[in-house]
């Protein structure tokens, strides 16, 4: 039997319980509405699994009761701890609170869809190791999920037993005073965050907001009415990149203006949540003291014009009492002035390699600042996430958190250059993210176990192949979404992009092409054997169909500008640009179904100007 996370204490007892028709769910008298809510999930649960619906009741001798499922409220567990005993005559969740009888309730779960109706006898005792256990959502990128998507995004995180998600804001959000730069992107409203904040609690889910207060502003800065603000002056740069978007625009921390604008998006965002905390992001400030603070950088330094401007944000954020915290990528860079941010602010520590070193982490820790360490599922610029690039990056992340005292996990999931990178292929290494955090259990770099009980739990694939096969699909993939958008822009902006093609191995992306070929043919025959999620199955096939048909236009351009000799797949120049505009329709419907429009037209934009090559250079 697989469970994720795996529990601390687990063992297998004589005998089983039979869930039948006429076993109650039942409460015990001290149990709440938040337990209420536990005992529906799994109401719900069992509905869906074994095909009928338990009666649900309350009596103050619960756990004397037999032949019942029961939860009851005990003194003596953690926090967040549970325990799981299930005889022959009952299954019973003993737990202090309300969190710890909703995490128990989500083991039983695991465990029912496995086991379904005979339910082995046995014993779980259980704690998590991180008390911080959070997965970070890219909103701002060019794809803003729906509010049912995010409610979604809430259950499948609290199955799983994490308690934090962030959402990633730039513009995104649909603030007062800014709707010159959110008109065209579909923005989260203040409605969808209340209602989305409320539906977390009952998940036992803390909805922190994270919002961009420094670098990364480029759509606001690249605006009539806020370029003034931007550290490169971009008078007349109209053509939109998402090579700037990323690697450029950050706030001119000299003018008067620029904090104004922050404080006035940090006044109408923190009011929305009941979270106590704030991530204030303040991450990669790439063009700081390089333009219009210049002189002053070159007399004070740049990581003095950083921390003062970043202390002005965290003092502002603090007046609403709120626990600061922020991406620690720039401050390692001015190590010597670390000591001047307040002591409580809590420090982000990523790195997203999968080769990535605890350097980062040991830092932090030596100076006694709280930090989480902040790996990643290896999505963005991708047209399947690079899970086991993924996971080992999670693995070592999280076991330098758990060796340097960090106080949490922080798994994040980006969507770089218009967030081409589908929602299904983050959740396996959201899981594997969650199953460490709770309990960071050392795991061999051979993950192939995690892949079956993934696939078996999450997906109900009793072959237990899916994820394998992802796995498959996304380490053969020998180029991306990055490579064609580098291209386009190189070429439209009549820079040489021949240097971007030239350093791509060729009999790589060939052995990518096959591979997303027979991965196709495998996803279908395995669509049958799918109970749970599946939709995912749509975007995984819906990803090998653009690896198939992003690979054949890079061999395509390849051959074209570098002249190399290799077999092209048998497509003509109109074939392919055919395929690439009915892909397109099919992405677009599977974009659509879980999201906002949003930013769809960039990529269509990048599809189109593939295509227009194609047919330009057919004859």
């Amino acid at each position: 039997m697989y469970l994720l996370p795996q529990p601390k204490h687990f063992s297998l007892t004589d005998g089983q319980f039979i869930i039948k028709p006429s076993t109650c769910l039942l409460l015990d008298g001290t149990c709440d509405f938040d337990d209420l809510n536990a005992a529906v999930t799994l109401q719900d649960e069992i509905k869906a699994d074994l095909g009928f619906t338990l009666a649900i009741s309350k009596s103050f001798n619960a756990a004397e009761t037999l032949h019942t499922i029961q939860l009851v409220k005990k003194a003596g567990y953690a926090k967040e701890g549970y325990e799981l005993i299930i005889t022959s005559e009952a299954i019973t969740v003993y737990a202090s609170t309300g969190a710890g009888i909703f995490y128990g309730v989500q083991t039983l779960r695991q465990i029912i869809r496995q086991a379904g109706a005979l339910v082995p006898a046995l014993t779980i005792q259980d704690e998590p190791h991180f008390e911080n256990r959070g997965f970070y959502h890219d909103v701002t990128r060019g794809k803003v999920a729906t509010l049912e998507t995010l409610k979604t995004l809430v259950d499948r995180a609290a199955f799983y037993k994490l308690n934090q998600i962030q959402l990633y804001v730039e513009h995104s959000f649909a603030f007062a005073g800014l709707s010159e730069v959110w008109v065209d992107k579909d923005p989260l409203t203040a409605e969808e965050i209340l209602l989305l904040d409320q539906y977390c609690q009952k998940r036992h889910v803390e909805l922190v907001p994270s919002l961009s207060t420094f670098g990364h502003f480029y759509e606001i800065l690249k605006s009539k009415s806020f370029n003034h603000l931007c550290e490169i002056d971009i008078t007349g740069k109209k053509d939109y990149s998402f090579i700037d978007r990323m690697a450029h625009h950050t706030l001119n921390t000299l003018e008067e203006g620029s904090f104004k604008l922050v404080e006035k998006m940090l006044n109408d965002f923190i009011p929305l949540f009941s979270s106590n905390q704030f991530n204030i992001c303040c991450d990669e400030t790439f063009d700081l003291g390089k333009g219009r603070s210049k002189a002053k950088a070159d007399e004070v330094g740049t990581g003095r014009l950083y921390v003062d401007f970043l202390n002005k944000i965290i003092n502002c954020v603090k007046k609403h009492n709120k626990q600061v915290m922020f991406w620690g990528d720039v401050i390692l860079h001015h190590p010597e002035l670390l000591n001047e941010i307040p002591k409580d602010v809590i420090c982000l520590t990523w790195d997203y390699s999968s080769g990535c070193s605890d350097h980062a982490v040991s830092k932090i820790a030596e100076t006694g600042r709280p930090q989480y360490v902040c790996p990643g599922v290896g999505g963005w610029n991708m047209l399947m996430n690079l899970i086991w690039n993924a996971f080992e990056n999670i693995r070592r992340m999280t076991e330098y958190g758990r060796n340097h005292g960090a106080i949490g996990v922080l798994n994040t999931d980006w969507g770089d250059y218009g967030h081409i990178n589908l929602f299904g292929s983050s959740m396996p290494g959201m899981i594997y993210g969650a199953h460490l955090s709770w309990n960071p259990v050392t795991e061999e770099t051979d993950f192939t176990d995690l892949y079956k009980a993934i696939s078996r739990i999450e997906y109900g694939d009793t072959s237990e192949k899916l994820v394998s096969l992802l796995h498959q699909l996304s380490g053969r993939q020998g180029c991306s979404w990055y490579d064609v958008v580098r291209w386009k822009e190189l070429q439209h902006n009549q820079h040489d992009e021949v240097e971007v093609l030239s350093n791509l191995n060729v009999e790589r992306i060939l052995k990518g092409y096959q591979t997303a070929l027979d991965v196709e043919k495998e996803l279908l025959t395995l669509s049958l054997g799918i109970r749970h999620n599946h939709f995912d199955l749509q975007e995984f096939m819906i990803s090998s169909k653009s690896i198939q048909l992003i690979d054949t236009f890079v061999l395509t351009l390849i051959q074209d500008k570098v002249g190399t000799q290799e077999a092209v797949p048998a497509l003509s120049k109109l074939e392919l640009a055919a395929a690439l505009e009915i892909w397109f329709t099919e992405y677009t419907a599977i974009w659509r179904a879980r999201n906002k429009e949003s930013e769809l037209y960039r990529i269509r934009e990048v599809i189109t100007y593939m295509c227009g090559y194609l047919r330009d250079t057919a004859l």
